[in-house]
């Protein structure tokens, strides 16, 4: 045949070679196996004699030469294995293990980045490649840090870590034994004890752990996610601690009296949070007259009005300035009652007021209803205290609420509630001089004592320099009502009202584009609004979100609300949100 007529190797010489080539690799690898790496390289040595552009014997010779730590032999096997087969990822591989070995993680890190660029996306290595890199980088980055707390002077450090919450503290412990003693060497860290973010039940023994650590100096304790058997034991630890004076209990109890008991040793409280603990009047009365130091109450689960209790409020609370008293009707069997009389038993005379710096006046009953409890009834002489907030959830108000408000009133947030003895008849409240100067937050929410004539009072009347006005689900109040009265208001009666910031009128009737268009354009300073439940489309969220970027004199909003609005479509959603416009939906 023609074949064997060539000169040089023919067919029978190069099958001979490649069984040569065969035998010398298979020897090497089982000398490399055995751990005898001379004998392989001299094996492979050979074989690559024989055929020097093998990558298989080249990718044998540099595992050899790794093991027997010639890494330049090994780095030149590499770099051919990779000029031979750059799509084939066994030379990437190697080199970059040679230079991790020769102590070059750098120059690794660059050839698995090159590698990745190189490769087919399909390459079934690229997964490894990547691995190795995060490993290396990891490497590096670890060689370059030193341990802050012992570079950092003590108080340095001291002060950094107090800017870490509780929890994150706690996990700081589990890092290492020399941060572990670090920590429980700095009792400053440990004052504030705050169990609200704990994933699972804190045994009360963690309790006692962390009062340990604070030398009993701590400070704050809020008490979450306990077995509620424990409380009493827990509230019992922390009476041990004589600078404490804050405490919240977000745990269940339900024996008030060895609740009271344990409350008592607390003499220094100046906060006092108690959430699911239930509480008689007679019992916030005793609390109150117990701890005198207490700037700031809240009960959230009061169940009995003072009508059941005989012993009455202390009469002079000249700390007091934070008051939140909260209940709901969780227990069907028991009658309604309205706790009006649990709420503030008595002002005082204008010369000896029980509450002479009360500025936050909280009273929630919920779920909020029309008349679920009634407000304060001033008598001759009394006034209510200095408030800067007053929040009413449910309450019936009398015919003078209004004229009844405090000057230093900065907040009134109305949730459901009614007027006592309040004809449809008439237009609005009993009108006073009252001006409310300070009044900047004003929130009427499904409040249907607001009607026009009653919203001209705050509006109007009070000359209130309002920043935040919601009227959401007021049904008494149209989209007509807000714009020509208020909104536009023409006789500029209260120029303030064009410095309002953030607007609610859920639900209000007849919102739709062409009124929100028009309540921005009156409203330049306008940031946030709340359109839930209005007949407003989508043309609404592009309008606004074109707003922020053109030189219209369109309020530029930052957010808007949208629950529950039907003609709203994603599309416009998704447009308003690629506008930078914040939307909860």
């Amino acid at each position: 045949m023609t074949l064997g007529m060539r000169t040089g190797r023919g067919p029978e010489s190069k099958s001979i070679d490649q069984e040569k080539v065969a035998s010398l690799q298979r020897a090497g690898q089982k000398a490399f196996k055995a751990g005898d790496f001379q004998h392989a390289l001299e094996s492979f040595t050979q074989a690559l004699a024989e055929k020097k552009d093998d990558i298989s014997l080249l990718d044998h010779r540099c595992a050899t030469y790794g093991k027997l730590k010639q890494y330049s032999l090994a780095r030149n096997d590499a770099r051919a294995m990779v000029k031979l087969a750059p799509t084939d990822e066994r030379g990437y591989l190697r080199l970059g293990q040679v230079l991790r070995l020769d102590g070059s993680p750098e120059k690794a890190l660059a050839i698995y980045e090159y590698a990745l660029q190189k490769l087919p996306e399909d390459n079934r290595s690229r997964d490894t490649l990547s691995q190795l890199m995060k490993k290396v980088q990891d490497q590096l980055a670890g060689g370059n840090r030193r341990d802050p707390f012992t570079v950092l002077p003590l108080e340095l450090a001291e002060w950094t870590l107090k800017s870490f919450s509780f929890q994150e503290v706690v996990g700081i412990l589990r890092v290492c034994k020399g941060w572990n003693r670090l920590l429980r060497g700095i009792p400053s860290l440990w004052m504030d004890v705050n169990l609200t973010g704990a994933r699972t039940r804190v045994p009360w023994t963690s309790v006692r752990t962390y009062i340990h650590q604070s030398k009993v100096t701590l400070t704050r304790a809020n008490i979450h996610n306990i077995v509620p058997a424990a409380t009493l034991k827990v509230l019992d630890m922390l009476s041990r601690c004589p600078h404490l004076e804050h405490l919240e209990v977000w745990v269940p109890h339900d024996n008030p009296p060895q609740f009271y008991a344990k409350i008592f040793n607390f003499k220094r409280l100046k906060t006092l949070v108690c959430s699911d603990v239930e509480i008689s009047h007679a019992g916030v009365g005793e609390i109150l007259s117990g701890l005198p130091l207490l700037e700031k109450a809240a009960f959230y689960n009061i169940w009995q009005t003072r009508h059941h209790s005989a012993p009455a409020w202390p009469e002079h609370l000249p700390n007091l300035k934070s008051l939140t008293i909260g209940s709901s009707r969780r227990d069907p069997t028991r009658p309604f009652t309205p706790f009006s009389s649990l709420v503030v038993p008595r002002l005082g005379s204008i010369a000896q007021p029980t509450y002479p710096n009360l500025e936050e006046l909280r009273l929630v009953w919920h779920p909020a209803r029309s008349k679920s409890f009634k407000f304060i009834t001033l008598e001759q002489g009394e006034t209510l205290p200095p408030l800067r907030t007053l929040e009413l959830h449910g309450a019936q108000v009398q015919p003078d609420f209004y004229a009844t408000l405090p000057n230093s009133l900065e907040s009134l947030r109305c949730y459901a509630g009614s007027v006592d003895n309040f004809p449809p008849s008439l237009n609005r409240m009993n009108d006073a001089e009252n001006e409310l100067p300070n009044l900047t937050t004003l929130i009427f929410d499904d409040t249907p004592w607001v009607t026009l004539g009653n919203l001209t009072l705050f509006l109007w009347a009070s000359k209130a320099p309002i920043t935040t006005l919601h009227i959401n689900y007021c049904h008494n109040i149209s989209a007509d009502d807000l714009i020509e009265n208020f909104i536009d208001d023409p006789m500029q009666i209260n120029p303030a009202l064009s410095k309002i910031t953030n607007l609610g009128i859920a639900g209000i009737a007849g919102i739709d584009d062409t009124n929100v268009k028009h309540i921005c354009t009156a409203l330049p300073d306008l940031k946030i609004l709340e359109l839930s439940e209005t007949k407003i489309t989508g043309c609404t969220i592009r309008m606004l979100a074109d707003s922020k970027n053109d030189d219209s004199a369109m309020a530029k909003l930052d957010g808007v609300i949208i629950k529950r609005c039907d003609g709203v479509d994603p599309d416009a959603i998704d447009y308003g949100r690629s506008m930078g416009l914040l939307i909860l939906t």
